[in-house]
This record gives structure tokens, C-alpha cells and sequence, in this order.
């Protein structure tokens, strides 16, 4: 064994010296070296700044996906984000090193199309992400790359709609611009510049650039602000210069006089947000721009079809929202659905700087009421609820009425009290869709059963209404059994095991919710291929989506209950900025099918 190591050893010496011989001599004739073995299956990040914290976050989530699906990763940047010709070095290196895939968030959107295209031309894989290299130049070369990332534009628009709003529509800008000719920089500079004065008497009096730095930003805003005197508010095109024109507004004395918004959400910001010195930013979540940048890498890499456009979301955050107390009364965070739907109001709830507590009723009407008793009597800024029953509920919101604490409910109604706002999908129309995807299945004729969720939700009754109204267009097909199951698992699997002994030959089942049709599947046991009733749920969780794939499951109407919890917090941020809420939010609705 020893002798075979030290052989393996001599081997891997002896190759290496041939490599190198090789090169040199490739040097000499005047051609490139053969690219190295051992990178053709690794993804090179390419990013700018390494000291930004905003492409920390990027690192973050992009070394997360890899670790999560084992994709070889490595990391470069810069010191500055104005080192260009540094970028374009290491992309050389890269390219010469014969890297699998290369993701890069370009220092410059023009300078870098011409390296881009070399690799191209050496089969690696090229995804652009944060910053768009500019359309025409890429077509000059005879570029296209795929884009991951935000709409900078829109992006940059919510803060100039905002800070118009916290103006009255009437002002004095001062816009503190990236590098200019970077594609990033000049669509915030667009969106921005559009928004603020769109209908209004708000003037931009000056717009210079700072190139991203805090130092630059710094002397930047001392001199505009005595050239210009007093402003009424100042934009930056990243928080770094951000950070740099706080500091100048406080060496001017105009502390607490100037609206700043920066834009990033990185974490220094978010601690003046709180202290109220910051009063706007924008997350555009770099970790997603990371992670979905690796994954269409390594999916390149394997020969796969990729899409050409990611867009990542771009969310306002504001100070009105920082510490914020807020309750969500959940009705049962045991059903997978209501978890994803917590999941995200948690995430949503900490971009905003709000302070969650979460109470869970576990389905009981009376343990909900007792719930918003106890967050009643504390000091809560707000009240979200998804409630247990559109009955029971409303003593609990006519008390928050009482106390001028504004009620969110979501998912499911509630019958009695004021909210502002009601967070929902649309339960009749996803009855009628799960009605006929069940009718085209069955061919128009058949026996089905339905499974009824909890008695005196919102959900149960219009699900059922919508469902039922559709079969009417289908007189062949006759409902022989409505039993409700309580929205549980295995309270379903028990009622079917019992019809199943009345009805052995069913031909299809609707249920109102995933639980309740995974809980037919179990009563059904694994015996059921080629022989399966159609069998049609409704959420789309996660063990359902399984279920479709692995052709057990029929079809699903496909909730978001990830995007209810976001809106149901993202509601009361609008509240607390002054916006005019809709009494009723939509989420919409798809058909998943095996």
C-alpha cells in the first residue's frame, strides 16, 4: 500500500512538471497554455467591493446554495468598486485557469462585455447578476448572458414616491449618483429622478456622482450643501454613501432637518432607521441574486436550458416601521400551510425592524379569543389574525376597535369588527377550479366525495361554494358523500378508511385542503396504482407538490401562503408610512398537476 501511494504521488509530481513544461512552452510559440484540469466543474463569484456589506449578504447566499446542493464555489472582489481593470484581471485569470462558470456583478456594465465574451468563447458559463452589462454594447460584441437581479429603475421609484409623499409634493433634492455609465447606477439615477418630480413642485438642485464610496459622499455633500444651502432631502444611490452624507449633514448642523434615504438595507443604515437619523432604504436581497446566480451556473454547466431573467424583488424599508410591536394570532401553525404562511411574516416583519410575537391557537375557537384577550392587554402597536373561525373571532377584533389597534386578517375572514385590511385568495374561484380540473379527469361522469374543512371558516364555506356551483355544469357527476375533516390529516385518513367501506369504488375526491387529501392518500394505502381515483387537494404544500411529482396526487390549487404572510406585514408598513390601504388583497391562484 505504501509503495502504491508513494508511485501515485511521483505520478501526480510528474505530471505537474509536464503541465508546466508544456506551458512555457505554449508561452514561447506564442499560444495560451492549456486551461488547468480540476476547475471545469467549479463556479467562480465575481463581485465588486468585498468591504460592501451588501455583497456580503450576496456571498452569503450564494455559499449557501452551493454547500446546500455541493457545487465547487470560490469567491473574488475587489477593494473598490472603481477598480475595473482589476475585475477584468481576474475574469482573465479565470478564463485562463478554465473555470466551469463564471458569476460576476460587473464593476463596470460596458467595460467588462469584451472579457465576458472571451469566456463565452472558451465554453464557460457567464450568469450576470446585480449590475446588467448595457444592452447595446453586449450586442456590439455579440453578447447575451442571463441576468439575475432587481429592477433598479422601480426600485429607486418607491423611495422617490416616498420621500415626495414625506415632502407634500414640494422640495429641494440633492440626488448623490454611483458611477456614472454603470447600468446600475444610471437606472436609479432614472427611477429616482422620474418618481420624486412626477407631478409635483420637488426640485433636484443638484446631481453628482460619489462612486459608491462613503468618503467621497462625505465631501461631496459638505460642498453641494453650501453651494446649495439647506435641502429638504437627500438621495443616495447606496447606503455606503449613505453613511457618507449623514455625516456631512450632521458637520452642517442640519441634523434632524434633511430626509436621507440610501439604498442596500445594509446594517449600519438600519441602526440609524431606528435611531431616526436614516429614513428610507431599499432591499434588494443580494442573497438571492448569490444563490439564484450559482444555481443557473451549475445548471449551465450540465448542459441544461436556463432562463434569461431572474428578477429579484426590490422592497422599501422605511424608519416609521422600527420597533413596531405586533402580534399575529395564528390558528395552527401544525398545518404546514400556516407555517410557510408564519415563516414569511417572520422574515417580513424583521426588514422592517417590527417586533413579532406569535400566538398559536392550535384550531381552538376559545384558546384564539383567550390569545387576543392576553395581546390586548399588552402594549401592541398592531394585530394581525388568521382566524380560527369567522364567527368566534370577532369579540376579540371589536375590542381592538375599542383600543385603536389596527386589525390585518388573513386567509380567513372574520364576520364581526373593522380591519383595515383582508388578505386572501380568491377560495370561491379556487373551488371552481378544482371542480373542473376534477371533471376533466373524470371525463364529465363519476362518484365523488368531498372533504369539508372546519365548520364556520371562511375557507370551508366558499371553497364548498365554489366547487359545488361548478359541478352543476357537470350532471353526471354526483357527490355522494360530503363529511367534513377539520382541515386535519389524520382525522381524513379515518373518515375515508370508514367511506371507503360504503363506497369501495370511488371515482374522485376533492378535499379543501392538502392535509385532508394526503390523509385519503394514507387511507388508501400504496395499492392504488392504475386503479386511483382522481384525487384533487388544495394549498399546494410542499408534501402535496411530492406527491403530484411522484404521480400519487392528481392535482392541486396552488395557495401562497408565504406571499399572505409578507403582504399581511408589508400592509401595516404602508399603514405606518401613510399610504391608503385596499380594503381587500387577492392573492392570485394556480392549477399544479401531476
Amino acid at each position: 500500500m505504501m509503495r502504491f501511494h508513494r508511485a501515485a504521488v511521483l505520478r501526480k509530481i510528474f505530471l505537474g512538471s509536464m503541465v508546466l513544461v508544456l506551458g512555457m512552452a505554449c508561452y514561447v510559440c506564442g499560444y495560451p497554455p492549456t486551461a488547468l484540469a480540476g476547475n471545469e466543474k467549479t463556479v467562480a463569484l465575481v463581485m465588486k467591493a468585498l468591504t460592501n456589506p451588501f455583497f456580503s449578504k450576496m456571498e452569503q447566499g450564494a455559499k449557501a446554495f452551493a454547500q446546500q446542493e455541493q457545487i465547487p464555489l470560490e469567491v473574488f472582489g475587489l477593494e473598490r468598486e472603481t477598480d475595473v481593470e482589476r475585475q477584468i484581471s481576474i475574469v482573465e485569470n479565470l478564463i485562463s485557469r478554465g473555470y466551469g462558470a463564471i458569476v460576476i456583478a460587473p464593476a463596470d456594465s460596458k467595460a467588462l462585455v469584451p472579457v465576458c465574451k472571451k469566456a463565452l468563447q472558451a465554453k464557460i458559463a457567464v450568469i450576470n447578476i446585480d449590475n446588467p452589462l448595457h444592452r447595446e454594447t453586449m450586442a456590439q460584441f455579440g453578447v447575451s448572458t442571463p441576468f439575475v437581479g432587481p429592477d433598479n429603475r422601480a426600485g429607486a421609484a418607491k423611495i422617490g414616491e416616498y420621500l415626495k409623499h414625506k415632502l407634500g409634493g414640494r422640495g429641494r433634492v440633492i440626488l448623490i449618483e454611483g458611477i456614472r455609465g454603470v447600468e446600475n447606477a444610471e437606472l436609479r439615477k432614472a427611477g429616482f429622478t422620474e418618481a420624486v418630480t412626477r407631478g409635483s413642485a420637488v426640485k433636484i438642485v443638484a446631481s453628482e456622482s460619489a462612486h459608491w464610496h462613503t468618503d467621497e459622499a462625505l465631501s461631496l455633500t459638505i460642498r453641494l450643501l453650501e453651494q446649495y444651502g439647506p435641502v429638504d432631502a437627500i438621495f443616495c444611490a447606496n447606503d455606503k454613501m449613505a453613511l457618507g452624507a449623514l455625516q456631512a449633514i450632521d458637520i452642517s448642523g442640519l441634523g434632524g432637518k434633511v430626509l436621507l434615504s440610501g439604498y442596500d438595507n445594509i446594517e449600519a443604515v438600519r441602526r440609524e432607521m431606528e435611531n431616526g437619523r436614516v429614513h428610507a432604504t431599499l432591499e434588494q436581497h443580494p442573497e438571492l441574486m448569490g444563490a439564484f446566480g450559482v444555481e443557473l451556473a451549475a445548471r449551465a454547466m450540465n448542459g441544461e436550458h436556463i432562463v434569461q431573467l431572474i428578477s429579484t424583488p426590490v422592497d422599501l424599508v422605511t424608519h416609521e416601521t422600527f420597533t413596531k410591536r405586533v402580534a399575529l394570532s395564528i390558528s395552527n401553525t401544525r398545518n404546514p400551510f400556516f407555517a410557510a404562511l408564519l415563516r414569511q411574516a417572520e422574515k417580513a416583519a424583521g426588514l422592517n425592524g417590527m417586533m413579532l410575537t406569535v400566538h398559536d391557537a392550535r384550531n381552538d375557537d376559545a384558546q384564539q379569543l383567550s390569545d387576543l384577550m392576553t395581546i390586548l392587554n399588552d402594549s401592541v402597536d398592531a394585530l394581525i389574525i388568521n382566524p380560527t373561525n369567522t364567527e368566534t373571532v370577532g369579540p376579540g377584533i371589536e375590542l381592538a376597535n375599542q383600543k385603536g389597534i389596527p386589525v390585518v386578517t388573513v386567509d380567513r375572514k372574520a364576520a364581526e369588527g373593522r380591519v383595515i385590511c383582508h388578505i386572501e385568495s380568491d377560495n370561491v374561484r379556487g373551488g371552481r377550479l378544482a371542480a373542473k380540473v376534477l371533471a376533466r379527469y373524470l371525463g364529465g361522469r363519476g362518484k365523488v366525495i368531498e372533504l369539508e374543512g372546519i365548520p364556520g371558516t371562511s375557507a370551508t364555506q366558499e371553497r364548498g361554494v365554489g366547487f359545488n356551483g361548478a359541478l352543476r355544469e357537470y350532471p353526471d357527476i354526483k357527490v355522494v358523500a360530503r363529511v367534513v375533516a377539520y382541515f386535519d390529516r389524520r382525522k381524513a385518513a379515518g373518515v375515508m378508511r370508514h367511506l371507503l367501506q360504503e363506497y369501495p369504488k370511488i371515482d374522485g375526491v376533492f378535499a379543501h385542503n392538502d392535509n385532508m387529501i394526503l390523509g385519503t392518500l394514507d387511507a388508501l394505502g400504496a395499492s392504488i396504482a392504475g386503479t386511483a381515483p382522481v384525487l384533487v387537494g388544495f394549498d399546494g404544500i410542499r408534501e402535496a407538490q411530492r406527491a403530484l411529482r411522484e404521480g400519487r396526487l392528481t392535482a392541486t390549487i396552488v395557495q401562497k401562503p408565504e406571499k399572505m404572510g409578507a403582504l399581511a406585514v408589508e400592509s401595516l408598513a404602508r399603514l405606518y408610512r401613510g399610504e391608503k390601504l385596499a380594503p381587500r388583497i387577492l392573492v392570485d391562484l394556480e392549477v399544479a398537476e401531476r
